[in-house]
């Protein structure tokens, strides 16, 4: 693992949360994307440390979905921690050999990247996202 990448936040409404991130914290806007694969648009920001973690809003494209789920069942918040994660592949074999379980096969993500996620029931309760720029 290189760093966190991100850190995911559930949210209703992308402009509602921006009121919070970008204008009460300030963070800077650096994108909004659909990612039709996890049915979300997702919006990053960042802080001026420099270190390249980001927050990533994410607001259900429909009824349907995982986000839409969570939403469904939590109420925004907390999604996932997300690191990246050269070489995608091997780093997942290593972890399934490790007894992880992904949720799903690796995919197309945000930002023309690959991603993997990690179930949260062989994680201490934690969805951890592995991502490939």
């Amino acid at each position: 693992m290189n760093s966190i990448d991100h850190v995911g936040i559930a949210v209703r409404s992308i402009e509602e949360a921006l009121k919070l991130y970008r204008d009460g914290l300030g963070l800077r806007l650096v994108a909004v994307e659909e990612v039709p694969t996890e049915k979300v648009r997702a919006a990053f920001l960042e802080g001026g440390s420099g270190d390249g973690a980001r927050i990533e809003l994410l607001e259900p494209l429909g009824p349907e979905g995982p986000v839409q789920q969570f939403l469904s069942r939590r109420g925004p918040g907390l999604h996932h921690v997300a690191f990246r994660s050269a070489g995608l592949s091997d780093r997942l074999a290593k972890l399934s050999g490790c007894g992880f379980q992904a949720a799903g096969p690796i995919r197309s993500g945000a930002e023309n990247s690959r991603v993997c996620f990690l179930h949260p029931k062989t994680t201490q309760g934690v969805l951890i996202e592995l991502v490939e720029p």
